[in-house]
Parts: structure tokens; sequence; C-alpha cells
């Protein structure tokens, strides 16, 4: 028998909007449809390097996300107007993006990490950023 794992969900004032968001399956269907593309691919170009998605798209995957009724694609671009006027950004925008596909799970889950040793903390500082890191 299979056990259902609750997705988190994440809280996001957005311009006069509050709203809930989760990434759940059919959320991500629902995105998917409406991008004609994988949600990874927001993340890659033509060459397969990174690259940050279109504002148009986080919205998409916001609206897909948005667990709050009445909120309509219209509302969501008004509130993201809103938004840039109380002085966010777009890479403001995008960091939200990234919490909820964290948070959802959307990259795999996180390794729980051990305590180390002072040398081993050294050692690490001098390392690359893991390749699943996206900036």
């Amino acid at each position: 028998m299979a056990t259902s794992i609750k997705k988190a969900t994440k809280k996001l004032e957005f311009g006069d909007l509050e709203l809930s968001l989760r990434l759940d399956g059919r959320s991500i269907f629902n995105a998917e449809k409406r991008l004609g593309k994988s949600m990874l691919s927001l993340f890659m170009d033509s060459q397969g390097g990174n690259k940050l998605p279109p504002v148009n798209e986080i919205l998409i995957v916001l609206q897909s996300a948005n667990q709050t009724s009445g909120v309509t694609d219209a509302k969501i671009v008004k509130a993201f107007e809103k938004y840039l006027d109380q002085g966010h950004t777009t890479m403001d925008l995008f960091g939200e993006l990234m919490e909820l596909l964290e948070l959802s799970g959307f990259f795999g889950k996180k390794a729980k990490t051990s305590s180390k040793t002072d040398s081993e903390s050294v050692s690490l500082e001098n390392e690359e950023p893991a390749e699943d890191t996206l900036l």
C-alpha cells in the first residue's frame, strides 16, 4: 500500500494578493501543458546551458501552483505590476520560484548533512559548487 506524502505549501505576498502555492502532480501537469514544455526546460537554453526563465513563464508556474481560489491570469499580472511597484525585482520573483520548486522537492531530496570537523569544513570551502545548483 502506497503512502501519500503531503506537499508543502509556500505562502507568497504577491502585490495585493496572498498566494498559497503548492506544486503537486496536477499543478505540474497544468503548468507544463500551458508552457508547452517541461518545467526543467525553463532553466536550460537550446545548448543545454543555464538560463533564467522569462517572467511570463514564471507567472504561469505560479498560477498553476496557486491554491487560492478566484485568482485569474489577469489578477496575477496586475499583482506582478504591483509587486514591482513595491520595489521587488524580477530576480526576487525568480528566487520565489526557486524556493517553491525546492520546497516541493522538484530537484530531488537533499541528503541529510552530518556534522563535519573543522578540517572537513575547510576542505569543502575550496570545492567547486555542486552541479545541481542553478546559480
